[in-house]
């Protein structure tokens, strides 16, 4: 009698791990086909910036210390990545004298519906990383922010009546006045 009650309790436990077993393998299916609330503002508020995705050529100047200023050929190639919630924007400026690199620029942004807010990470050649507060509106996104020893930047991309996007950069000078570093107007490449 008692080796009846251990098979019978026995086999109760195995169906029990079997049941479970199938409902863990279910249970993200059915998930999957759920979207977050999140995820949908976020995608929403991205879309804001759907204009900028693409490959990009244009040209510009960078003032470059002592040397003065350059001319650069700059390339960019930005992509929409995960279903729309992150931008990925991949740069580079090449010196027009002797095609030397004189920027290399990777950054991702993304935005955060806990804080309303928009994320600008990017990260030079130098070895830079940059944390930036961004705005960011129909025709314009911007982004800010602070480099130890070096002040307060921040660069403006704007979309022109043509289509095309025109950069700016600037470094804070005594609290109050911007100076401008780099300008280049890029055109979409087909």
């Amino acid at each position: 009698m008692l080796g009846g009650i251990t098979h019978s309790v026995t086999a109760h436990s195995i169906m029990k791990n079997i049941l479970c077993m199938q409902l863990l393998l279910i249970f993200p299916v059915v998930l999957s086909g759920q979207v977050p609330e999140s995820a949908n503002v976020q995608r929403a508020e991205m879309k804001k910036l759907e204009w900028m995705v693409g490959n990009w050529k244009g040209t510009g100047w960078a003032e470059m210390g002592p040397q003065g200023r350059k001319e650069f050929t700059q390339t960019e190639t930005i992509q929409s990545k995960v279903d729309g919630l992150v931008l990925v924007v991949e740069g580079r400026g090449e010196s027009k004298d002797n095609g030397s690199t004189l920027h290399n620029t990777w950054a991702f942004v993304s935005y955060d519906e806990r804080i309303q807010t928009f994320h600008w990470r990017s990260f030079t050649g130098e070895g830079r990383l940059t944390d930036a507060k961004t705005t960011v509106n129909a025709e314009m996104v911007q982004w800010e922010f602070q480099m130890p020893q070096l002040g307060r930047f921040r660069y403006t991309r704007t979309r022109t009546e043509k289509g095309e996007c025109f950069v700016m950069g600037e470094r804070e000078e005594d609290n109050h006045t911007w100076h401008k570093l780099i300008e280049y107007t890029l055109r979409r490449q087909q």
